[in-house]
């Protein structure tokens, strides 16, 4: 008889494959159809460029590295909310569970208002429709995922492989049948390079990698986490950054830094010299593919952020059902109430330039997290332990520490709307604190 899910239950049926499935999906989204231009604009040379891709490779596997070892040693639904709770409270959890949950709406309502934008390319006639659109494409979305998990994972799993694919094939298109328009493979103007443009760059870039630790979310879910975790979150890690890599390469080898940066859609312009009048076609069919599978894979994840929190009593109890599916249903229907809103209105481009700074705030409490964790539960199994401890870990904590000095310099506004949130955060903490004194018998069942 197949496994059946019930209130608070989970189906244990994901591998590696979803894993890494989950992390393509929720890594390479519209950042790196658009943020090339952004860059080469920022920082005129490929070289330096190039170095910047690596180097976000390089700040998210230290921070991986950590990841992999508070995910199995507690695999539980919820990712990196989990490690704070566990080792800072209540309060901690609620900062990194909330800011996780915001930067996924953005996310989703990005994606979903992207393809909008991108389908009116290939259909001009629906270009006065796009918040239509980007309505409708979410309901189907997340009517798969309240279907079951079995569905959420096959649409996952089918639009992530699809776009890798797509994206390498893009590269060998730009490097074999597109005449280089640059002087060198890498061309070094004599443009000056600044430091404001390097960390607008690695802004961009350091957003163009978030999502890499999709896999924490479903580790209840997995039938063997603590295989399946390293594998997937490192394999899925090391394939987006193989493909970020070639294909900035080979843009930059195809069009130059200025031809990148004089192209606000780079990509559409490299199409241009090899399909003629199908490169719109081609480009809006695959940047399609690449943010429905983003918006997918924040879908399928959000919803687990709010069953875990409401677990440990920080939210409505009754988010925590999860249908015979294995699909947190409730969970499901607030995450996309809040992304079709957001979707609607438009509002969440202030949400979506938020998301560096939420990413980062939280960022900064994980690893502080880790550290605890380990002072305070030495005996805790620990199945992989973060190599290079404690040197490495603490690296990672003062990248993130930087990063966050540096976002609230550029966006006072954002870093100020995120101190509000976590400030909110207390006097929840102490309700949902309260509440588990009044009914212990609950407290301790859920």
């Amino acid at each position: 008889m197949a496994a059946r899910a019930s209130h608070g239950n989970l189906l244990r049926i994901l591998g590696v494959a979803f894993g890494v499935a989950v992390a393509l999906g929720n890594t390479i989204g519209a950042g790196i159809l658009r943020s090339p231009a952004a860059i080469a604009v920022s920082v005129q040379s490929g070289q330096i460029i190039l170095l910047l891709w690596f180097a976000g490779a390089l700040h998210a596997a230290l921070d991986a590295n950590l990841f992999v070892e508070m995910g199995t040693a507690l695999p539980k639904v919820g990712g990196p909310y989990v490690y704070a709770r566990r080792a800072l409270g209540d309060v901690a959890g609620l900062v990194v569970g909330w800011s996780i949950w915001c930067s996924k709406l953005a996310g989703i309502a990005a994606g979903a208002v992207s393809f909008a934008n991108f389908f009116a390319i290939l259909v001009p006639a629906a270009e006065p429709r796009q918040a239509g659109i980007a309505i409708a494409v979410q309901l189907v979305l997340y009517g798969a995922n309240v279907l079951g998990l079995r569905e959420g994972r096959a649409l996952q799993q089918a639009t992530s492989f699809l776009k890798a694919g797509a994206l390498l094939l893009f590269a060998i298109v730009a490097v074999f049948a597109v005449p280089a328009q640059a002087a060198a493979v890498l061309p070094s103007p004599q443009t000056a390079i600044t430091w404001t443009g390097i960390a607008l760059a690695y802004q961009l870039i350091r957003g163009a990698y978030s999502g890499w630790d999709a896999p924490v979310y479903f580790l209840e879910e997995s039938h063997a986490p603590a295989r399946t975790l390293p594998r997937a979150l490192f394999a899925g890690l090391l394939v987006s950054s193989a493909l970020y890599l070639i294909v900035n390469a080979a843009l930059l080898y195809s069009l130059g830094v200025r031809g990148v940066a004089a192209s606000a859609l780079p990509f559409m312009t490299v199409l241009q010299g090899a399909a003629g009048s199908f490169a719109s076609a081609l480009f809006a069919i695959g940047a399609m593919i690449t943010v429905l599978s983003m918006a997918n894979a924040n879908i399928m994840s959000s919803p687990r952020i709010l069953l875990a929190l409401s677990r440990d009593r920080l939210l409505p109890q009754q988010l925590g059902f999860v249908n015979a599916g294995g699909s947190p249903q409730l969970a499901l229907l607030m995450t996309a109430i809040g992304s079709l809103a957001l979707a609607a209105t438009g509002s969440f481009i202030f949400v979506f330039g938020l998301i560096g700074t939420l990413d980062t705030v939280s960022g900064v409490l994980v690893i502080i997290a880790f550290f605890a964790l380990r002072r305070r539960e030495p005996r805790l199994e620990r199945p992989f332990r973060a190599l290079g401890y404690p040197v490495l870990p603490a690296v990672a904590l003062a990248i993130e520490i930087f990063l966050l000095v540096l976002f609230n310099a550029a966006d006072k506004r954002g870093f100020l709307a995120v101190i509000g949130l976590s400030a909110l955060c207390v006097p929840l903490a102490w309700i949902a604190r309260r509440s588990r004194m009044d009914d212990p018998v609950s407290s301790e069942t859920s």
